[in-house]
């Protein structure tokens, strides 16, 4: 039965003639602004979608979250096709938000579909009473605990908010921009305090203000 639950799972790959159409056609409307707002109105959704799956326990989440993934691995796949190595290249603009862009498809992937054809691939290579060798489940076992931390990485999805409504990512630049002068202000400030500090031990501290034959009450040194 396992094996069959396998062959069933298989079909899924047959989704891939329909990318293969996709990737030999036009892809010029991915830079059109009716997919960039399909793709800003599904980052705002699973944004709102990611809230309630914290607190509210629902079996639907499951099905709503293959759905983004598929979209958002469409996504990728196009713009990979669109931009070629362009879209990895350092000469690219938007090179930090493309590597982060993959960096949480590739994990929400492995987390939601390599792993789980993982365990199923293990059970089914079990013998027929159940029993596997200890030390090779502990390591896989270790090695699924680290995929499940990996699901954490979803939450970076909100990060793609930011790049989907240009508002925002202005404000986000303008703020960099503003620490970067705030962060002068605090050296500048630093420096004067440090050359002030100097200023006074030498003055006071060491009595260079005061007559050499005065008496100064330590207290006030």
């Amino acid at each position: 039965q396992m094996v069959i639950r396998g062959l069933r799972m298989l079909r899924v790959f047959r989704a891939l003639r329909i990318v293969r159409v996709l990737l030999e056609a036009d892809l010029s409307w991915t830079e059109e602004p009716r997919f960039q707002t399909f793709i800003g109105t599904v980052i705002g959704l699973n944004s709102i979608l990611m809230g309630l799956e914290t607190d509210i326990d629902w079996v639907g989440w499951f099905y709503l979250e293959q759905i983004l993934l598929t979209i958002y691995t469409f996504e990728l796949v196009v713009l990979l096709k669109r931009f070629g190595l362009y879209f990895f290249s350092c000469n690219n603009p938007d090179i930090g938000w493309n590597m982060l862009d993959a960096a949480i498809v590739i994990s929400s992937v492995l987390d939601s579909w390599v792993v789980p054809f993982m365990n199923l691939m293990v059970k089914c290579m079990q013998n027929p009473g159940g029993h596997h060798d200890d030390a090779g489940g502990v390591n896989f076992g270790q090695a699924m605990l680290l995929m499940r931390m990996a699901r954490l990485m979803r939450i970076l999805r909100l990060v793609k908010l930011v790049k989907a409504v240009r508002p925002l990512l202005f404000l986000v630049i303008g703020v960099i921009a503003a620490m970067q002068g705030v962060v002068w202000v605090l050296v500048l400030t630093v420096v004067s305090l440090y050359a002030m500090g100097i200023v006074a031990t030498r003055l006071v501290g060491h009595k260079l203000l005061f007559p050499a034959d005065a008496v100064v009450d330590e207290d006030i040194l």
